[in-house]
């Protein structure tokens, strides 16, 4: 649950906006860089199938334990609501 005046959650995203650096924050600049850049999906938790189907790890477990799901390329989660 997002805290503060700055912060806000919604569908699943949050986003904290009491986040800053200064102009000649040289390092902290790089790393707010690095922080937005990053890719959304891991690459080591992706992996296309034989039937053409992506399969994603998740990096922890669903609340019902589930660690894991299949997509089928442009039509959405398989057997996730």
């Amino acid at each position: 649950m997002a805290k503060g005046n700055l912060c806000s959650q919604a569908h699943g995203f949050n986003l904290h906006a009491a986040t800053r650096v200064a102009a000649n924050d040289k390092h902290g600049r790089l790393a707010l860089c690095k922080y937005i850049l990053r890719p959304p999906l891991a690459n080591d938790r992706l992996k296309i199938l034989a039937d053409g189907n992506v399969k994603l790890e998740f990096k922890k477990p669903w609340s019902d334990g589930d660690g894991r799901g299949e997509a089928a390329w442009g039509r959405g989660w398989a057997g996730r609501p």
